[in-house]
């Protein structure tokens, strides 16, 4: 090791006291050399160990204290951990028991030398950091010029601090670390710079400056790994773009069909082809819109010959195409509306062909039923009424016209009459209302003509002709009876009641009736 001298180190050089033995004293107290007290050794030993004490401190420490050689920056590159500052601690060891009050002006000095040591250690750590991340990004390949430079600039600071000249040594490694922080401020904009320029190469079909922006992308960190991805997207670009241009030929031709393909075969290649997706979707629409058009036109054809189920599933097929088209809710609603009042004449021409046919309830169910497709359709109201109350005539007529024995009783006969007389004055009545009228004017007739009959008894039988009167007691009479049915009973003392029941009709076979108590009681 180089030892300074007295300037350099800043203690005051000390020269050894040459060393006297002294004489042995015999043991006799003569003065003979051989013979050395004890406390004279005692004494020479001590003296000894203040001097090799002396010498350690003046001539040795100074270089003991000094800061380890610092290690090659180049070295220290993949390892921005160490601790440097850990080694200045340590080198401020003292030596206990030396008194080094005598030279506190050179340990200011060496205090701010190493104040400026531990200054120029913290550029040195901060430049091995900043070098790691250029390192890692690859940065002497796309700043070589830079990155050179930084490092001459490293190189040159550890120069220096090996020859302890701190002060120039830091100069150097601010210089290197300026450019180091300059580099990696480039670092994302370069990046992004390139994934976007390749990018914009893949949508263009570029596949050469696809290749070098994404490779330059490569260089750095790519935690996205989107540079990879438009790597491998370059692999295939050419083939992805013979699909795009047949598609655009397709189109251009009007084969969307075709063009649909095409553009899928290229998104099924490179799903993240954006030209492809954004012409696929351009060509789908220009699909749906051809078919919304032509399910418009059949729907208006379908109308036009009044086939509205046809055109109701025509419209809301170009409906489903475009949930919020005007136009095709427009003509669903017209074809709803066409389809309804056809279908609404439809059944009042039914119903009054019912009328016509005197199908009375018929009728009534259909101007019902056209009465629920719209509410306020006056020739359905009229029309019902007018059904209802033919239904009830027809009802009433055909009650009468089975109980005819009712018209014997002279009242009915009046109401009926009356009513008779109201029913035939309707105009154009059918055939079968006709038929009801000519029945019951005939009933009405025959009911109010007499018949002639004749009653037999014994002459000895009371006899009692309900709705006539009391015969009495005969052999036989002549009566003039209206159409009807009759009850006739006989009484006669000592003999059960008889009881006859007959019916008075043009058409009946019994002329005679004969009443008499024959059935004696026990």
């Amino acid at each position: 090791m180089h030892m300074g001298n007295d300037s350099d180190n800043g203690f005051k050089e000390i020269k050894p006291v040459p060393f006297q033995r002294t004489p042995e004293i015999a043991a006799d107290g003569s003065g003979n050399s051989k013979n050395i007290s004890t406390k004279t050794l005692i004494i020479g030993t001590v003296f000894l160990l203040i001097l090799v004490s002396l010498v350690i401190v003046i001539f040795f420490l100074p270089d003991w204290v000094k800061k380890p050689e610092i290690i090659n920056s180049k070295k220290q590159a993949n390892d921005v951990s160490i601790d440097v500052s850990s080694q200045i601690d340590s080198s401020t060891t003292t030596v206990t028991g030396v008194d080094v009050t005598t030279h506190s002006s050179s340990s200011n000095e060496q205090i701010k030398d190493m104040d400026l040591r531990k200054e120029t250690q913290s550029y040195l750590q901060q430049s091995l950091e900043k070098q790691n991340i250029l390192k890692k990004n690859n940065a002497q390949i796309w700043a070589t010029e830079e990155y050179t430079q930084g490092l001459k600039q490293i190189e040159s600071g550890d120069r220096q601090y090996n020859q302890q000249n701190f002060s120039q040594a830091t100069k150097e490694y601010q210089t290197g670390l300026a450019i180091f922080n300059k580099l990696v401020d480039q670092i994302d904009i370069i990046y992004n710079k390139n994934i976007e320029q390749g990018q914009n190469a893949l949508d263009t079909g570029n596949t050469l400056l696809a290749f070098k922006a994404f490779k330059t992308a490569a260089l750095f960190t790519d935690e996205s790994q989107l540079a990879a991805k438009g790597l491998a997207r370059t692999q295939i670009l050419d083939d992805v773009f013979v699909y795009i241009k047949q598609a655009n030929e397709a189109l251009e031709s009007s084969r969307l069909v075709d063009a649909k393909k095409a553009f899928q075969s290229a998104l099924d290649l490179d799903p993240d082809t954006k030209v492809a997706r954004q012409k696929l979707q351009e060509t789908n629409e220009l699909l749906a819109n051809k078919q919304f058009s032509t399910n418009m036109t059949a729907g208006y054809a379908a109308l036009e010959q009044q086939n509205f189920n046809t055109a109701i599933i025509e419209f809301n097929k170009a409906l489903k195409i475009k949930p919020a088209s005007t136009s095709a809710k427009t003509a669903l609603q017209q074809t709803e509306h066409k389809a309804t009042a056809l279908k609404i004449a439809n059944t009042l021409n039914e119903a009054a062909d019912k009328e016509r046919n005197e199908q009375w309830q018929d009728a009534i169910d259909l101007y019902s039923s056209a009465l629920k497709l719209e509410s306020n359709l006056i020739n359905a109201e009229t029309g019902k009424q007018r059904a209802q109350n033919q239904l009830t005539t027809y009802k009433r007529l055909e009650k009468i016209l089975s109980e005819p024995e009712r018209l014997n009783d002279k009242n009915v006969h009046a109401d009926v009459t009356t009513y008779y007389n109201e029913v035939r004055n309707v105009n154009n009545p059918g055939p079968v209302l006709t038929k009801q009228l000519n029945d019951l004017e005939n009933l009405l007739r025959v009911s109010a003509t007499p018949i002639k009959i004749s009653l037999e008894s014994d002459n000895m039988t009371d006899v009692i002709l309900y709705k006539v009167g009391k015969m009495g007691a005969f052999e036989s009479k002549e009566l003039s009876l209206r159409p009807g049915k009759y009850v006739a009973v006989g009484k006669r003392d000592g003999y059960r009641d008889v009881r006859i029941e007959f019916i008075v009709a043009q058409t009946s076979a019994q002329k005679i009736v004969r009443i008499a108590a024959t059935e004696k009681i026990n």
